[in-house]
């Protein structure tokens, strides 16, 4: 999302402009999906600099006080984000398993994978007998969206858990195409993992 070299993006850092939770669900998606997340250092402070390289290379110390740390542990991006790892630590298709991107439907039937600038993203890590749904509503709309998921981890009836984003259990329900779905209403950029 942001790196060393992002003074050549007229816009700035990626949080300028962006709402928190836009940051939130990025970053979000880096720790769930594949790989080693990377977290160039204050995209978790929001720091949203735009110009030439020192305005894009925000000082996390005060100069003037000795070298204090600037560090907000009290920001809502970097107490979010610190949720989110957590989750990824705790739960192993996270970190191990396969990923696969999810089909959505806006209406019960027609499944597709998403296009345009208002959907839902939504990908599983499997492990085993486990899965993980990761969604985020890119949005700035609410969304009520049905999202596939595996049918054979998830017999009739079934549910998943919110580990993040929300709290409560939705129940996995079938399409008249036999396909598994749950169904997710979403507020703006609002993201979450399910278990």
């Amino acid at each position: 999302m942001d790196n060393h070299d992002s003074f050549w993006q007229p816009t700035g850092r990626f949080a300028r402009g962006a709402a928190d939770d836009q940051v939130i669900g990025a970053m979000g998606f880096l720790l769930c999906s594949l790989g080693t997340a990377c977290m160039y250092y204050g995209t978790e402070q929001g720091f949203a600099g735009q110009g030439g390289d020192n305005d894009m290379r925000e000082a996390m110390f005060d100069k003037a006080v000795g070298g204090r740390s600037l560090l907000n542990t009290q920001c809502k991006i970097y107490k979010e984000i610190a949720k989110i790892a957590e989750v990824m630590r705790t739960h192993e298709p996270l970190r191990f398993g396969r990923m696969y991107y999810r089909q959505i439907s806006d209406h019960d039937g027609d499944f597709g994978f998403p296009f345009g600038s208002t959907y839902t993203l939504a990908f599983s890590r499997l492990l085993y007998s486990q899965e993980i749904l990761v969604a985020y509503n890119v949005s700035d709309q609410t969304r009520h969206d049905r999202v596939i998921v595996d049918a054979t981890l998830h017999p009739e009836p079934s549910q998943m858990r919110f580990l993040y984003g929300n709290s409560g259990d939705i129940s996995v329900q079938t399409a008249s195409s036999g396909a598994r779905f749950i169904k997710l209403d979403l507020h703006p950029h609002q993201f979450v993992v399910l278990g």
